[in-house]
C-alpha cells in the first residue's frame, strides 16, 4: 500500500462521519460528544437549512477530531469543518462552512435602527453609535481570526493527532505509519471558505467581505506553500466546484 492508500484507509475508517455537504454544513450542528462541562449554547441562528443543500459526501472532521482521546474534546483545535480525499488527482481538500456576514457596511442600517428611538441632537447617540460599531468590528476581527487560524491548527495540530489516535487503535506499527507530517507537507491541498449568503440575497456580493478581508492572509497560505490553492465561494459556486471534481 503506498501513503495515499494508507491516508485513504485512515480516513475511511472514521466511515459514521462520512456524511452529506447538507449535514456538514447544517447551522448549529449536534455532535456524538461534547465537553460534559460545558454548558451546550442555544442555537441562535435565524437559517434551519443547510448552507449548502448537497448530497456529495465528505468527511466531518470537527467530528472526527471529538472522537480522538488525545485531543481534549473541552479544548478542541481551530478545525475546518470537512475533508475530502481525490485519490485519483491526489489532491486534500479541506473546507470551512461559513454564514455569518462581517460586512460592517451592511450592518449600518441596521445599528441606525437600534439607535432611532434616540434623538438626533442628543449628545448620546454618536457614543453609542461608536460603541456599536466597535463591538461590531471586534467581532468582524474575531471572526476573520478564527478563519485564518483554522487552515493552521488543523495541519499542524488535529490531523497528526487525530492519525496519531488512529494508529494507536488500531495497533499499527511504526513501520506501516505514515510519516504524516511529510504526507500532509507533500500532499497538494485546497483549502476553501464557502460564505454563504442570506435567503433575500443569494449571491455572491456579501462574500466580498471575507474576500478583501482575507485577501491578504490567503495570499499569504499560498506564497508559503502551505496551500496550492485557496479560494472563498459563495454556495453557488461551490456547488458548481462540486460538480468538477
Amino acid at each position: 500500500m503506498n501513503d495515499i492508500e494508507k491516508f485513504d484507509e485512515f480516513l475511511s475508517s472514521y466511515n459514521k462521519y462520512y456524511q452529506p455537504v447538507s449535514e456538514i454544513s447544517m447551522p448549529c450542528p449536534t455532535h456524538d460528544k461534547n465537553c460534559p462541562s460545558r454548558k451546550q449554547q442555544e442555537c441562535v441562528s435565524k437559517n434551519k437549512e443547510p448552507l449548502v443543500s448537497s448530497d456529495f459526501m465528505m468527511y466531518s472532521f470537527d467530528d472526527i477530531c471529538r472522537t480522538t482521546d488525545i485531543i481534549n474534546v473541552c479544548n478542541l483545535p481551530s478545525t475546518c469543518d470537512a475533508l475530502y480525499l481525490d485519490k485519483k488527482r491526489k489532491v486534500l481538500y479541506f473546507i470551512e462552512f461559513k454564514g455569518v456576514i462581517i460586512d460592517w457596511n451592511n450592518k449600518r442600517k441596521e445599528l441606525n435602527n437600534v439607535l432611532r428611538y434616540i434623538s438626533n441632537d442628543s449628545p448620546c447617540k454618536e457614543k453609542y453609535y461608536n460603541r456599536l460599531k466597535r463591538i461590531y468590528n471586534n467581532t468582524g476581527d474575531e471572526l476573520a481570526f478564527k478563519l485564518r487560524l483554522k487552515p493552521f491548527e488543523t495541519l499542524d495540530l488535529a490531523l497528526p493527532n487525530v492519525y496519531k489516535d488512529y494508529c494507536i487503535k488500531n495497533n499499527i506499527s511504526k513501520e506501516d505509519m505514515i510519516d504524516i507530517r511529510e504526507f500532509l507537507s507533500n500532499m497538494k491541498k485546497v483549502y476553501i471558505v464557502v460564505a454563504i449568503s442570506d435567503k433575500r440575497n443569494p449571491t455572491a456580493d456579501r462574500v466580498g467581505s471575507y474576500r478583501f478581508i482575507l485577501r491578504k492572509p490567503f495570499d499569504r497560505l499560498r506564497d508559503l506553500g502551505l496551500f496550492e490553492i485557496v479560494e472563498i465561494m459563495d454556495h453557488n459556486e461551490f456547488k458548481f466546484f462540486l460538480d468538477r471534481i
